[in-house]
């Protein structure tokens, strides 16, 4: 396993003890989790579950088929 050298201010490394263990982890565990979460290249299967759960857009076509006929404008 890599090991990663990373200088960090007092106030920064407070904030990531605090996070970690409101999370009940480790700072090496809560770090790699937030290293995966922004890093990820697929979706989340909650967004998959998504597709086809609503109906597609009409297009313009279909939106105006009852308007009836446009009028034509006047020559200025």
């Amino acid at each position: 396993m890599k090991q990663l050298l990373l200088e960090i201010d007092d106030i920064t490394e407070a904030k990531i003890n605090a996070a970690a263990k409101t999370a009940g982890l480790s700072t090496q565990q809560w770090l790699q989790q937030i290293i995966d979460e922004k890093t990820v290249t697929t979706w989340p299967n909650s967004i998959k579950a998504l597709a086809g759960t609503w109906q597609d857009m009409p297009f313009a076509e279909e939106l105006r088929a009852a308007e009836g006929q446009d009028i034509l404008r006047e020559d200025f």
